[in-house]
């Protein structure tokens, strides 16, 4: 009885809405009721203040005449997309909880199964009324809610900060034979990240934001605002894991550089050990530019990645003048070049 007096309410607020013979004066008044009383309606369909307060609204102005019908095919039409609307807010206000925690991604709360479930539910709404323009516009709007929710499960997955430490402690015990491996996993999941982002924002940008408000969508300025936090964040992940790639790089040169190194190949060795200094240069540079717009929960991992290539970097630099010392046969400066260099490791292991 309930859903029955909502879509009569409604029936009577659209009919009005789209009909003029009614007179100048009462079409403005409908316009304004529906106009006060739209929002609330969609976001809690079904509720008994909404029915009520529409009810009355619509009652003082058309008394007890209920006025011509629309045809049922248009009401079926609005109704679905109105319903669609609804979900589709839901998804949105689902979405932007869960960047609230983006500050602390590995620890933020988030499924994708209850937005998800929104946008599955108002796409089928929409297959209804998929000719309409609005149900395309809206059926757009949606692609860009469903991109977040994918980009949104890249950041907040509770095991990239355990696979952040890994790899930080294999580097640490020089052992880096699963490091590879898992950053290369993380590469794949934030290209695939990335390329949602940059779509979400492509279509973002195309969509008729005049007509969505006027059906009542969240505001979509807030929506682009989650978007490009999104992108702060995940930009803060590639960062990340761009470091490390760099710290891969140098430990293998540094591997390199010891065995030449212990062949007598001092000049090979050399070049091996400023290699791997670059690679830690690199890295330290990409630690420290992305420690400043970090979320506060990533920020530790920055601070200390650019600790451990900032030593390393010293560490390759003191190998290559101990092996260019040695290849010029002053054993002297090589054996301090090379405690030098011992002594970066170790503060490295420290970090």
């Amino acid at each position: 009885m309930l859903t029955s007096s909502v879509e009569r309410i409604e029936d009577v607020a659209l009919e009005l809405s789209v009909r003029g013979h009614f007179g100048h004066h009462l079409h403005a008044a409908v316009d304004a009721c529906v106009s006060m009383n739209r929002r609330q309606y969609l976001s809690t369909a079904g509720g008994l203040a909404v029915v009520s307060s529409l009810a009355g609204c619509l009652g003082g102005v058309l008394g007890s005449d209920e006025g011509e019908q629309l045809p049922d095919d248009h009401r079926d039409e609005e109704r679905a997309i109105n319903r669609a609307v609804g979900k589709l807010n839901k998804a949105a206000v689902s979405i932007e909880g869960a960047e609230s925690g983006l500050e602390n991604p590995s620890e933020a709360d988030f499924s994708p199964d209850e937005p998800q479930a929104f946008i599955d539910t108002a796409r089928s709404e929409l297959e209804s009324v998929e000719d309409s323009d609005i149900a395309q516009e809206l059926d757009s709007y949606a692609d860009v809610l469903e991109a977040m929710i994918g980009v949104l499960k890249t950041l907040t997955d509770d095991s990239l900060a355990a696979d952040v430490e890994a790899v930080s402690a294999e580097i640490d015990g020089g052992d880096t034979s699963d490091a590879d491996d898992t950053l290369e996993t993380r590469r794949e999941e934030t290209a695939e990240a990335r390329r949602s982002y940059d779509g979400a924002m492509e279509t973002l940008d195309g969509l008729d934001r005049g007509r969505l408000e006027e059906h009542s969508i969240v505001d979509l300025d807030r929506v682009e605002s989650g978007v490009e936090t999104l992108g702060d964040v995940l930009g803060s992940v590639e960062s990340l894991l761009s470091g490390y790639d760099s710290m891969l790089a140098g430990h293998e040169s540094l591997e390199e550089g010891e065995k030449r190194f212990d062949a007598g190949e001092y000049e090979r060795a050399a070049t091996a050990f400023e290699s791997a200094a670059d690679s830690f240069g690199d890295a330290t540079e990409t630690f420290a530019d992305g420690e400043s717009d970090a979320p506060s929960g990533l920020a530790e991992y920055f601070e200390n990645g650019r600790c451990q290539s900032g030593h390393l970097e010293t560490a390759g630099a003191a190998f290559a003048d101990a092996a260019t010392a040695a290849d010029d046969g002053d054993i002297v400066d090589a054996q301090r070049s090379r405690s030098e260099g011992e002594d970066a490791l170790e503060a490295a292991e420290n970090c």
